[in-house]
């Protein structure tokens, strides 16, 4: 059987390629014959450094351009191209990068209806294409084009998605039910971190230096916070996320901010040693759809702090089940809650955050796919 698994790039390095990697791997573990199709030419050294998933051999990559260098949303776009031009040499064709395409394929993972950015719903602030004009008419063409394709999404196709916020806003504006698939986790090495007892005042966030992932506010909170050390851990791919990367540099240095750590494109040896000795994760997005590194900061025993919304608020934290929440993006309230966290923070909780994870596990998430494919494949 042949597969062909479709993905803008790998190189960001976030969590839908992490979804990416996985199915590759699954697929491999089926003995399937898998190709990826992505529009950007993959940076391997790279990505497996971050993204820890030992794939059994490097899949037969096609790629359309060696670099994004920009109009990356709209690139997207052109994925299509390969479903295009070899859908009928493959038994199965999987999108993992989540928009819709012009061609469709067998199985879609929809992160998130994107075309729903603009809709006059509450994560439209949350957006930087709702920051300005500029970005608003930047993404006005591409969010008509997945408006539309969201009516035509055939019904034989199988949509899968990340978590009960997405899935319902999937159902609201598509009128399509969806599967919820976690995304994967490699959840072992996670909680073998729980062993360590002896933390310190550290707060973590793990993010892609990215305008709505809100990091720019912790210098901010790190001035307040003095106790505690900060440290921003993110992959750093483009032109938009080296300039924002700059910025919070240049925060950090006009606000004299001794507390806090960046650490840009870091490997996962290091962040692995960051998670052992740290008591709470910050994390800053708005309306995120689930969140992966809150929930690797849960199985290695911290107490994550979220914004009362989406997926990480409903899906992982429980609604203060396992975690903390604040509801305005003010500093002086995310400080304080930091604080509880920190206070909060004991032994015994370890085994109980860690617990909860254990539904996002990679092994769980590699099952799901391979019987859905399975389902395909009758």
């Amino acid at each position: 059987m042949k597969i062909l698994i479709v993905h803008n790039s790998l190189n960001p390095c976030g969590g839908g390629e992490r979804v990416c990697l996985h199915t590759i791997k699954a697929m491999m573990e089926e003995g399937y014959e898998v190709d990826l199709a992505v529009v950007e030419k993959t940076n391997w050294q790279k990505v497996l450094s971050i993204i820890p998933v030992e794939l059994p051999k490097l899949p037969r990559e096609y790629y359309l351009l060696k670099r994004l260098r920009c109009f990356g949303i709209y690139q997207r776009v052109i994925a299509s191209l390969h479903v295009l031009y070899n859908w009928k040499k493959y038994d199965v064709t999987i999108n993992t990068h989540g928009d819709l395409m012009i061609t469709p394929c067998d199985i879609v993972y929809c992160h998130f209806p994107y075309f729903t950015l603009l809709e006059n719903e509450p994560w439209r602030y949350a957006s930087k294409y709702y920051s300005s004009l500029f970005w608003r008419m930047y993404f006005e063409p591409y969010r008509l084009v997945q408006k539309h394709l969201s009516q035509l999404m055939r019904e034989s196709g199988i949509l899968l998605t990340n978590s009960s916020f997405s899935h319902d806003v999937l159902l609201k504006y598509s009128n399509r039910k969806s599967l919820i698939v976690y995304p994967p986790i490699e959840l072992k090495e996670y909680e073998a971190l729980t062993s360590n007892v002896d933390r310190e005042d550290i707060v973590v966030s793990i993010a892609r230096f990215a305008y709505e992932k809100n990091l720019h506010l912790i210098p901010y909170i790190a001035s307040i916070v003095k106790k505690a050390k900060f440290i921003i851990i993110g992959s750093v791919h483009g032109y938009e996320s080296q300039r924002y990367y700059n910025y919070i540099l240049e925060l950090k240095r006009k606000l004299k901010v001794d507390n806090l750590e960046i650490y840009p494109n870091a490997p996962h040896k290091l962040k692995i040693d960051i998670l052992r000795r740290s008591k709470v994760y910050l994390h800053l997005m708005m309306f995120e759809h689930l969140g992966l590194a809150p929930i690797e900061a849960m199985a290695s025993g911290l107490i994550p702090v979220v914004h009362k919304s989406g997926g990480t608020w409903s899906d992982v934290v429980e609604y203060g089940k396992f975690g903390l929440g604040f509801e305005k993006l003010s500093p002086y309230e995310v400080a304080e809650v930091i604080e509880k966290a920190l206070d909060l923070w004991n032994p015994k909780l370890l085994k109980k955050l860690s617990s909860k994870a254990k539904q996002f596990s990679d092994e769980l998430f590699r099952e799901k796919m391979k019987l859905i494919v399975k389902k395909v494949l009758r």
